[in-house]
């Protein structure tokens, strides 16, 4: 099984992000929970456009 440079740098960020929040909501640090979901949705754009498996086939 191989995996892609883009899923494991995908996988580590979306880990770092959960390791955060949970931090945050178990009050050990101060992070601003509201920037979480617009930087999600970026890297999930980003995702989309670079990956190769296009849905439409092109």
């Amino acid at each position: 099984m191989r995996f892609s440079s883009a899923r494991i740098a995908g996988g580590v960020f979306l880990i770092i992000v959960g390791a955060l929040w949970l931090l945050e909501m178990l009050g050990i640090i101060k992070f601003n929970i509201c920037i979480i979901l617009p930087i999600l949705l970026i890297v999930a754009g980003v995702a989309i456009l670079v990956s190769r498996d296009t849905w439409f086939g092109w």
